[in-house]
């Protein structure tokens, strides 16, 4: 799970309190005589009118602004550092944008540009620069070197945890975003795509879309974030894992990528096995295709984790099935931003010959584990295509705040959909009272008008049934969707009545089911907006023969309620906490972590270290060779954020 510290509330309606308080100041009684007691009497108004007007004014203002800043600092807890003393300019840093237009073109050049995070994080790049091919970012890169800047690769600034944003009071110099949306070439290759190289910032989605059109093939990474179309590149540098237990965490053996070495040259690093000449830039850049015989015979390096499913299926082992610390591979893999990727070459897979999605209520939890290992991983042969978990609480709270987003997304797509939430973020850094949750305020209070999306049986199951596992079954062998049916009516029968109940799905309803649990990490904010309570979103790997909720301080940090949701093949989970109002969520955070860990738990699993995770030593130690003067993404993974690592500002002490 992603660690995104969500968009908490402490008290549940200072503004309703400050409007009662307004509305009582301003109200004037009638006199004995009935008439208005301040109104003069040529008409005006006297002087305890005008006083009764101005004082509710102000209250009014003291208190709006009162709850403002108590809403500001309830959302946004980050516990930022501050560098000792401010990060001068040189003339070479503050000619810098001006000299990146000149080589991508102004219109893909923001300078002094302020970006929010998707979850945490907010900052100002000196400049935020898009390429538009490989060699413009090749250069780009050697530019910025040059002057020595921080350098933050950025894709769809989906991150949760806060790395895809400049952190200005962190850093020792200025920073420049590389936007690498522009990047987005996608390459099937020869005839039949059963392998595809991808520019760095093409989309999750519209590489489905194609891969799925054209060829009638699966792409390699399906996300609940979908619908904002992340980037290929971004699920290489966190490992993303996402929903389909056969494929396993975005990685591969076969990529173009740049580092900056300790003498502040640019290497270009290229395992991606292709006959390109000896110029892999110049070739890609020109190729709107790939043929077979493009790719060297030769190179043999794996475009997928092996064999996958093999590991989600040895489900009695007390490892766990993968998580973001994992150094396993290239250095460009779970790089968090200490290389620029170009390009990637990945596997796809084939589409089942048919499928079916199946609602599975359970009773209680272990019911739901056991069908997880009796049905979903039953054998090689015999293996759903997707096995997601959500208990009560996250359907109940996607009901109270996500079946607006459900709505949205049916209406205008998941392609239209990114505009959308950038405009949201956008929205949200304004300076302006309650603009950081009026979004969410809106999405609150209009969901309960959205009619129930679900059919009946499936909102039966959500108020009768505890625990819920959609899983997807896929013809990928002859028989095998009978197969796993027959598994599935064996397991309920062996259950008391009533225990374990299912639902197949099938056209709208299907869709609408699966968009329940996407929409559940953008819900929580909203919920707790919504609520007024603080809230704090974790993502985990527990072993794979942990079977049970972690234990967590609830005594020290009262929980009201535990949004437990899971990639659940893998043993991955995301957890969306709602405090009581009185809970300091930086206090929180860091037990909840820690308890996690404690029972063989790892932290986090898939969405990246970004600033709200420490890195062990052995991931920070890769980064540090990998990125010697600490030039790409400072301050990533609890690392310094200071050039070299160094333990104070370079600027300081000269």
């Amino acid at each position: 799970m992603h660690s995104r510290l969500s968009a908490p509330l402490r008290r549940g309606a200072p503004l309703r309190r400050a409007q009662r308080r307004l509305a009582a100041t301003s109200a004037v009684g009638p006199g004995r005589d009935g008439s208005s007691e301040g109104k003069a009497a040529n008409g005006g108004y006297g002087l305890s009118s005008f006083l009764a007007v101005g004082t509710s004014g102000v209250l009014a203002g003291l208190a709006i602004g009162d709850t403002d800043g108590r809403y500001r600092r309830l959302q946004f807890p980050q516990g930022q550092l501050r560098a000792c003393c401010d990060s001068p300019v040189s003339d070479a840093q503050r000619a810098l944008p001006n000299e990146l237009a000149a080589v991508v073109g102004a219109g893909h050049v923001k300078k002094n540009h302020t970006q929010k995070g998707s979850r945490i994080g907010q900052g100002t790049s000196l400049a935020h620069v898009s390429p538009g091919t490989l060699a413009e970012a090749v250069k780009v890169l050697e530019m910025c070197t040059k002057a020595d800047v921080a350098i933050v690769p950025q894709g769809a600034n989906t991150s949760l945890t806060g790395g895809s944003v400049p952190r200005n009071e962190q850093c020792d110099r200025p920073t420049i975003i590389v936007n690498l949306r522009r990047l987005s070439k996608i390459l099937p290759i020869g005839d039949d795509g059963k392998q595809v190289l991808c520019f760095s910032g093409a989309g999750i989605f519209d590489l489905k879309d194609k891969m799925e059109k054209e060829y009638e093939r699966d792409s390699h990474s399906v996300l609940g974030s979908i619908f904002l179309n992340p980037t290929v590149g971004a699920g290489v540098v966190y490992g993303s894992g996402g929903t389909q237990i056969r494929k396993g965490p975005v990685w591969t053996e076969r990529a173009l990528f740049l580092k900056v070495k300790d003498d502040g040259s640019v290497e270009l690093v290229n395992t991606l096995g292709l006959r390109d000449g000896g110029d892999p830039i110049g070739f890609l850049d020109a190729r709107a295709q790939l043929k077979t015989e493009d790719v060297d015979p030769k190179s043999t390096g794996s475009c997928s984790w092996p064999d996958y499913g093999g590991v989600v299926r040895a489900f009695n082992e007390s490892t766990v099935s993968r998580f973001n610390a994992d150094t396993t591979g290239l250095e460009c893999c779970r790089s968090e931003g200490k290389v620029l990727i170009l390009a990637t070459m990945h596997d796809t897979y084939p589409i089942p010959k048919k499928s079916q999605l199946v609602w599975v209520a359970c009773k209680d939890f272990a019911d739901a584990h056991a069908l997880k290992r009796e049905v979903a991983l039953k054998g090689a042969d015999c293996m759903s295509k997707t096995c997601e978990y959500m208990n009560s609480e996250v359907y109940n709270g996607v009901d109270r705040a996500g079946r607006i987003l459900v709505k949205m997304i049916e209406l205008v797509g998941m392609q239209r959909l990114e505009p959308l939430w950038n405009l949201k973020l956008s929205i949200e850094m304004i300076p302006l009272p309650f603009t950081n949750i009026i979004c969410d305020k809106f999405l609150y209070w209009f969901n309960n008008i959205i009619p129930h999306p679900l059919p009946q049986e499936l909102r039966d199951f959500g108020r009768d049934y505890g625990h819920h596992v959609l899983m997807e079954l896929g013809e990928y062998s002859d028989g095998e969707v009978d197969r796993l049916r027959g598994a599935l009516d064996k397991f309920v029968a062996g259950k008391p009545p009533g225990d374990v109940k299912y639902q197949v799905l099938e056209g709208k309803a299907a869709n609408r089911a699966n968009l329940w649990r996407f929409v559940v990490a953008p819900a929580f904010r909203t919920y707790c907006v919504g609520v007024g309570l603080p809230g704090l979103s974790i993502d985990y790997a527990m072993p794979k023969n942990f079977k049970e909720y972690p234990t967590l301080p609830e005594k020290e940090f009262p929980i009201k309620s535990r949004w437990v949701y899971s990639h659940f093949g893998c043993n991955v989970y995301h957890e969306d906490l709602v405090f009581a109002e009185e809970v300091d969520v930086d206090a929180a955070r860091y037990p909840m972590k820690h308890a996690i860990e404690d029972l063989g738990g790892k932290l986090p699993a898939e969405h990246g270290h970004g600033t709200e995770y420490k890195a062990p030593k052995e991931m920070q130690d890769r980064w540090k060779k990998t990125d010697p003067l600490n030039a790409m993404n400072p301050g990533v993974g609890g690392t310094s954020s200071y050039k070299k690592y160094s333990d104070q500002p370079c600027h300081c002490g000269q």
